[in-house]
């Protein structure tokens, strides 16, 4: 008898990790997501509407009740759906016990960091990677356990993070290597006999949960402290922001979306971290940094009239969240 496989996610990757795996051969059974409302709920950054995708492509679908899976109504009828294998792709939630227990052969999903696991297991490990300036990542297809990223490793791809990634561009990287894994590993899954893996926990290590709050920019910070920062909560997360004072004296949010370093050699000794150095008929502005400047291509938030040169830039008097233990 045929395993059936499911899907769990509610962002573009999932939609492109079915597609992904169609290609290869695979067919996707059933899709379990969520909906507008309890993405909003959760603040589901990058939240993507399946529903009329699935239907176009005539997958079934479960739209949960709780992003948790927790609810009653969910455990009843996921358990009649009688999945056999859950891929995960673009679900921020722990896989449910019950869940778990239920699936004939397991729940698979992706996880990774700039050194193998355990060492960055937990929330937002390639934000986080984009912020401390890492150059690989290693990304792991591993079986879940009720506990956060600590199950067996069946299949691991190395990719690169380039000058030139960004929050996107790494999800698309993340993405093309589980499509590559699952083409890999699922004949072995499906057959539950699989490489398994098990992880050091002597070297475990966990990345914090992010918030918007978090993409709050010091402009007295260097400047590439700043670009990776404004690259790794880019869209589809939140974005890096700031603070300027408007012509009617109002404090008002500035979203900085793309902003590359300006120049070393071209200086302006005269102003401030944070004030606009010059401003150009598109929009864009060079930022004084704590070392040199930053060019502000795309962002959010202000007119074109009133980005004038001497514009103080600034965090509005809130202090600096200090993370405490990061995996490095």
């Amino acid at each position: 008898m045929k395993n059936k496989i499911a899907v769990a996610g509610c962002k573009h990757t999932t939609l492109d990790l079915i597609k992904g795996l169609q290609k290869e051969g695979f067919s996707i059974d059933y899709v379990i997501t969520i909906n507008s409302e309890k993405a909003k709920k959760h603040k589901v950054a990058g939240y993507f509407d399946l529903k009329p995708y699935l239907e176009e492509m005539l997958i079934p679908y479960y739209i949960a009740n709780n992003y948790n899976l927790q609810s009653e109504e969910d455990k009843k009828n996921i358990k009649n759906i009688k999945i056999d294998i859950l891929l995960c792709m673009g679900w921020q939630r722990l896989i449910p016990v019950w869940f778990l227990d239920i699936l004939s052969v397991g729940a698979f999903g992706m996880h990774g960091s700039n050194k193998p696991l355990p060492h960055g297991r937990g929330r937002s490990p390639l934000n986080w990677s984009l912020i401390q300036d890492k150059k690989i990542f290693i990304t792991n297809l591993f079986r879940y356990n009720p506990g956060m990223d600590d199950g067996d490793i069946v299949a691991t791809q190395y990719f690169e993070i380039t000058s030139f990634d960004d929050a996107l561009t790494l999800h698309f990287k993340n993405l093309v290597a589980m499509i590559k894994l699952c083409s890999y590993a699922l004949p072995k899954i499906i057959s539950n006999d699989y490489p398994r893996v098990r992880q050091k926990e002597n070297s475990k290590s966990f990345y914090p949960k992010r918030t918007e709050d978090d993409g709050l920019i010091f402009w007295e910070d260097a400047t590439f402290d700043i670009y990776n920062l404004i690259r790794a909560v880019t869209k589809p997360f939140p974005g890096a922001f700031t603070f300027y004072e408007s012509q009617n004296g109002s404090i008002n949010k500035l979203k900085i979306w793309s902003a590359i370093p300006f120049d070393t050699h071209l200086r302006w000794d005269d102003m401030n971290c944070g004030q606009i150095c010059e401003c150009f008929f598109d929009g864009s502005f060079i930022v004084k940094t704590g070392d040199t400047s930053l060019l502000v291509r795309k962002h959010e938030g202000i007119e074109k009239n009133e980005i004038i040169k001497g514009l103080m830039l600034h965090s509005n008097n809130i202090l600096r969240k200090q993370w405490v233990n990061l995996p490095r």
